[in-house]
Order: structure tokens, then C-alpha cells, then sequence
């Protein structure tokens, strides 16, 4: 697999080895992209989720949500797609730098750039470490700084391949938070670590922590919490588990609460999404538990919500009136009906969803350089 311009977010051209002992051309083929670290919802629906790059020369065509599927997709896709987009933050510019060759090197160490972006100045750093794993780490600069010593580090990771270009088993943190520091006209805020490992012909397996992150807390309320996903290359089939603050149909209020969702997709067929949900409009000492289905085209056939309250010993729970949509029959697939089955915590848990295709190492607890 290669970068391109129009799949993923950059050139991989065929570099010159002229740095001595490190490859160029290993070396930028070690290094992460977007297809392999986006978290997916819908293969069928790509755009919305954010999980699709539409690129020419790395121009985007940013995705928004329609608004129009089942509620508690679209929730969770809110969470998707800002995670998806705050990725794109840091893949862009690595595409931009490795589009021509190194120009130095410091021993088993490529430097890519200085290259100048629309809000700050980036360099590449790549180490070929032990093992044949790959380190990596992005920084910036305000935009016409000289100064080397106002670099700060944006983004980080390593990979080490197993087989095609840009697949193996790898780690990946941005710092929103550093760029914001050199770019003040940069919105996103807080950090975002990953780790993620690749099977097979397109398989992957993610695990993401987010700290106080949100690429603009203007239009999107910052998470702290885990998010984990799979897809299945086979059957394309994703599961994913989000948190993130919305409205849940069926409360008093547009108070937003505090929603923890397992969403799972089967393409051509549907999907299904459980949730937990407290805080908002939801009392003390009680929680929502719900579920909802829909079919390929993402029409809502099923949802319901129940109200639970554990204050006092076992839970209880009762369904919240008005919140019945349809009958859990309806749904598209045997695997996506059955009773209501809410992801367990408050959604700070990496441990993949079932069904995953293994898991992947653990994820950073920060956003620092090997090098």
C-alpha cells in the first residue's frame, strides 16, 4: 500500500536512498495513515463519519453530519468525527514534509522540512529504531520563526511494519494543546493517544484516550475518556464504543448528558447502538439504558430508552415513557435484535469490543518522543 493524494493523506513517492544507512523510502512507508488509524462507523457512509479523506493535492472537503439518521448513531458519530478530523491535524502536514526526500540526516535519524503551512512551520524527525520499529515525531513553529528552540512537539508514534506499506502494529499521540501554543488561531484543544495493529488484508484493531479534547470547544464539548474500535475487512462489519456529551431523545431538556455508546454496523444490512447515559437531565444516583437499530440507509426501526436507579441495592429499571420507537424484531439482522445490552463504566475502558480481531498494545499515557 502507498500514499496517495486522493485516498488517504499524502504522497509516498519513491524517495532516494541517498541519506546512507536509513531508507527513505522504508522509512516514510513506516510511518502511519489515515485509513489505518481513522475509527469507522459506516463503511457504506464513510464521509459523515469523517473516516473518508475526498482530497486533491491534499485539499479536504470537509464531511457534516445530516442530522437525519437514528438518534443514537448520530450521537456517537458526533464523537467519530471529531476524533477523525483532529487525526487529519496531524497526517496532513507528515503527507506535505515527505513529499520530497530527507534533507539530513543525524545518524540513524531523517529529517524532513522545514516545511511552511497555512498556520505554522513543521518538521519531520524519523529514527529507525531496533527491531525494525520506526519512531517518528512531528513539530511546529510559529510561522516565519527562525528560532529552532521554538519547536514544540505536535504529534508522535512508531510503527513497526508488518508487510504493506503503513500497516503493522504502532502507537500514535497529538498534543492539540502544543499546536494551539505555536498556531493561536488553531480552535482544538487537549491530547489524543492511540495505539493500533493491523491483520490481514485491511483489519484493524484501535484503542484511543482522549484528555480533555475537542478540536473546537466552540462547536464541540471536550471528552476525556476511551474510545476503542474494530473493522473487519472481510465482511466490513465495525464496532466502536464512544463517549461524548448529547442530548438523548427522551429527556426533559436540551440539557446534554454524559453518553457512553456501543455501536456496531453490518454493511448492506444495518446496525444497532447500546448505550448508558447519566449526568444532564438524568437525577443523581440514576442512569438511562437504551438501544436503537436501523437499516442500510441508517432509517431508525427501533428505540428504546429505560431509566435505572441503583441507590438502593440491585438496579431497577422502568421505561421511560414515549421512548419506544417500533419493536426490536424489526431490525434488520438476528445479531442486531435482542434485549437491551449497555456498554458497562464510565468510559474510561480500552479492552476491545467482542468480535475484535485482536487487540492492540497499550495505548500511550502521554504525548512524548522516543527521541
Amino acid at each position: 500500500m502507498r500514499w496517495n493524494k486522493t485516498l488517504v493523506v499524502g504522497a509516498a513517492l519513491v524517495l532516494s536512498t541517498a541519506c546512507g544507512g536509513v531508507d527513505d523510502q522504508e522509512a516514510v512507508e513506516s510511518l502511519p495513515d489515515f485509513a489505518g488509524t481513522s475509527l469507522e462507523l459506516n463503511t457504506d457512509a464513510p464521509a459523515q463519519d469523517g473516516a473518508a479523506l475526498v482530497a486533491q493535492d491534499l485539499m479536504q472537503v470537509e464531511a457534516s453530519l445530516d442530522g437525519q439518521g437514528a438518534a443514537m448513531l448520530e450521537g456517537a458519530r458526533m464523537q467519530v468525527k471529531a476524533l477523525n478530523d483532529a487525526l487529519r491535524q496531524a497526517l496532513v502536514p507528515i503527507a506535505d514534509l515527505v513529499k520530497q526526500s530527507a534533507n539530513a540526516q543525524a545518524g540513524d535519524v531523517l529529517v524532513y522540512g522545514p516545511v511552511d503551512r497555512a498556520n505554522a512551520t513543521f518538521k519531520l524527525a524519523v529514527r529507525k529504531g531496533a527491531g525494525g520499529r520506526y519512531q517518528w515525531k512531528l513539530e511546529a513553529r510559529p510561522l516565519n520563526s527562525t528560532d529552532d528552540t521554538a519547536y514544540k512537539l505536535v504529534a508522535a508514534g512508531a510503527l513497526k511494519r508488518d508487510g504493506e506499506a503503513h500497516r503493522g502494529r504502532g502507537t500514535l499521540a497529538l498534543s492539540l494543546d502544543n499546536l494551539k501554543a505555536v498556531a493561536p488561531s488553531f480552535a482544538g484543544q487537549g491530547k489524543l493517544m492511540m495505539s493500533f495493529a493491523h491483520f490481514g488484508q485491511g483489519s484493524k484493531s484501535l484503542a484511543y484516550r482522549l484528555a480533555d479534547f475537542t478540536p473546537n470547544p466552540a462547536a464541540h464539548e471536550a471528552v476525556t475518556g476511551a474510545f476503542v474500535g474494530h473493522k473487519l475487512q472481510a465482511t466490513g462489519v465495525t464496532r466502536v464504543r464512544v463517549l461524548g456529551p448529547y442530548n438523548l431523545p427522551g429527556t426533559a431538556t436540551a440539557a446534554k448528558e454524559k453518553v457512553l455508546s456501543a455501536v456496531r454496523h453490518i454493511p448492506g444490512t444495518g446496525g444497532r447502538a447500546d448505550i448508558r447515559a447519566w449526568g444532564g437531565d438524568i437525577a443523581a444516583n440514576t442512569y438511562y439504558v437504551g438501544s436503537a437499530c436501523w437499516d442500510a440507509q441508517e432509517k431508525e426501526l427501533f428505540r428504546v430508552l429505560f431509566q435505572c436507579s441503583d441507590a438502593s441495592g440491585p438496579a431497577s429499571c422502568t421505561e421511560v415513557a414515549g421512548s419506544r420507537v417500533g419493536t426490536f424484531q424489526a431490525c434488520p439482522a438476528v445479531e442486531l435484535r435482542g434485549d437491551v445490552a449497555p456498554p458497562t463504566g464510565t468510559g474510561d475502558d480500552a479492552t476491545p469490543e467482542p468480535g475484535n480481531p485482536g487487540a492492540p498494545e497499550d495505548v500511550p499515557s502521554d504525548v512524548t518522543a522516543g527521541f
